[in-house]
């Protein structure tokens, strides 16, 4: 075998190996819930509680997708006051503005096919409306921003973020517990 020959199908298999492994052609459904739950350990009556619907998307495998939970706020404030003394007269202007608070995921599943699971990078912001400090007449917003990628067996939610207190382990009550923690999950299928 001459080198030229040699070097000619070494670089005509070059591409192939760089191309990443194929995805199966599937739609995939990604849901996005919070509920509130126990701490691990922590035994209660009462079932988790859903926090909000749980909402979901249709996305082609390996595509991105966005699930966004929010509202807008209607803030009036008082712009400008005007009076006459002498005459008795007076006036208040007021202002309104709407303010958005809530939360945007972008998915991104990419499922290999058979009994992998799949791995999901997000991309979560969240924006929140403070009360008013010092001087301002409107509220603060404040926003964040975090990225992650996880990995999600088929079928199962997986808790991607939590909040909460701290229950005491191997706790055991028939009440509800005072300071629950809130997960926020995630679940892929394929249908």
């Amino acid at each position: 075998m001459s080198v030229k020959l040699a070097v000619c199908l070494l670089l005509g298999a070059l591409p192939a190996l760089a191309q990443p492994p194929q995805l199966p052609p599937r739609n995939l459904v990604v849901e996005l819930r919070q509920v509130e739950d126990t701490q691990p350990g922590t035994l209660s009556t009462q079932p988790a509680t859903a926090l909000l619907q749980p909402q979901q998307v249709l996305v082609r495998n390996g595509e991105k997708a966005s699930l966004r939970m929010g509202q807008s706020q209607p803030i009036r404030w008082v712009q400008a006051v005007a009076g006459d003394q002498a005459a008795s007269q007076g006036g208040v202007a007021y202002g309104l503005v709407w303010i958005q608070s809530g939360q945007a995921l972008a998915v991104q599943p990419r499922w290999p096919g058979g009994k992998q699971p799949a791995s999901v990078q997000m991309d979560m912001q969240s924006a929140s409306v403070a009360a008013p400090t010092g001087n301002a007449e409107l509220p603060a917003q404040q926003r964040s921003q975090a990225s992650s990628t996880v990995s999600a067996p088929l079928g199962q939610w997986v808790t991607i973020a939590a909040t909460g207190g701290q229950a005491a382990s191997h706790t055991y009550s028939s009440e509800a517990a005072v300071d629950v923690r809130r997960l926020l999950q995630i679940r892929v299928s394929a249908p």
